[in-house]
């Protein structure tokens, strides 16, 4: 009897053809991976809407961004596919001034030669806000609670250390009457980067409808989780206050003292100096009075502190990076 022969070359096995996978090789397996690691988190345009507005670097007010904060959260819902979001994105630093909510996929689409994004949207958007911080709201999603447009697809291809996407041209096209339009949606992603363009034009004369006058892309961000907490002292006694959520991307979140009303913000910003040649990045830690500039405390952090604060008379003020046991490595932070 004839047994099939598995030859050995060069010390590297082949195996027998009747074990052999005949499935086509996927060239966008790993850049799949990475891409959609690289989306998961919040990102926030804080340092731009900052630079913008210092007069060194004389923006017009016209050309200006408003800040937008973006958080993307990956969700287990197999129905839809491998790598599943829900993206959910406020504006002028108020998570109540909801401006974005989608559901999005991704998938490799080696046909088009890159990896395909798609943008549902949900039919009650109210019933899912907040699902960032609530998982349990998305669990019961089917595709009847979520619709696509056609043609609005994003394609990402990888550029070096990042990742580009858009549209295909003039293929997301909606509305009625002359109000019919089609969207532009232009993005750059890399590991601590999320850069958008998005705006859409009017299909009869190609002017502008909504989005930024200027084709200069919103700016944001990779923001780190801090848990922060306060202590008040005074002659009567202690005041103290725990598990307060802060962004370092501009973040800030209020605090009362009891026994006599006042109020502080507590502010974090991790920056990029461009003023600065020398030591342009660090993060900022302050406490302010309420709608006051100027800080009653602040300190100078680097890049990859896990632990932050300030003390002054009567009050301390601290914080660590969320997930921080004090025995973690700042890379398995990250």
């Amino acid at each position: 009897m004839m047994r099939p022969l598995c030859a050995f070359m060069l010390g590297a096995a082949f195996v027998c053809s009747a074990g052999a996978d005949t499935r086509p090789a996927d060239p966008f397996t790993r850049d799949l991976l990475m891409l959609s690691d690289w989306f998961e988190g919040e990102f926030d345009n804080e340092e731009q809407i900052w630079f913008e507005k210092d007069r060194r670097s004389a923006t017009p007010e016209e050309k200006r961004h408003t800040r937008v904060h973006v958080s993307h959260k990956r969700v287990a819902l197999p129905a839809f596919g491998d790598h599943v979001f829900y993206v959910e994105e406020y504006a002028d630093n108020d998570p109540g001034n909801l401006v974005r909510q989608r559901f999005v996929t991704f998938a490799s689409d080696p046909e088009s030669g890159a990896i395909r994004m798609r943008q549902g949207f949900f039919r009650d958007s109210k019933a899912i806000a907040g699902a960032h911080n609530d998982a349990s709201k998305l669990a019961n999603i089917t595709t009847d609670d979520v619709f696509f447009i056609d043609g609005c697809d994003v394609f990402w291809r990888r550029h070096a250390d990042q990742f580009e996407g858009a549209m295909n041209d003039k293929s997301c096209v909606f509305g009625e009457g002359d109000k019919r339009r089609y969207s532009v949606h232009n993005l750059t992603l890399s590991a601590d980067k999320y850069w958008r363009v998005d705006t859409t034009f009017l299909v009869s004369d190609d002017s502008l409808h909504v989005g930024h006058p200027v084709d200069e892309p919103y700016q944001m961000r990779r923001a780190k989780r801090f848990v922060c907490g306060v202590i008040f002292r005074h002659e009567d006694g202690s005041q103290q206050i725990s598990d307060l959520s802060l962004h370092s991307q501009g973040g800030t979140v209020d605090v009362v003292r009891a026994h006599d009303g006042a109020e502080f913000t507590i502010l974090l910003r991790d920056k990029e100096y461009p003023f600065y040649s020398d030591r342009p990045d660090f993060m900022y830690f302050s406490v302010r009075r309420e709608g006051e500039e100027r800080s009653v405390a602040y300190s100078v952090h680097d890049v990859r502190s896990r632990t932050l604060g300030v003390s002054i008379p009567g009050m301390v003020a601290h914080c660590y990076r969320e997930g921080y046991q004090f025995r973690e490595t700042y890379e398995q932070l990250q």
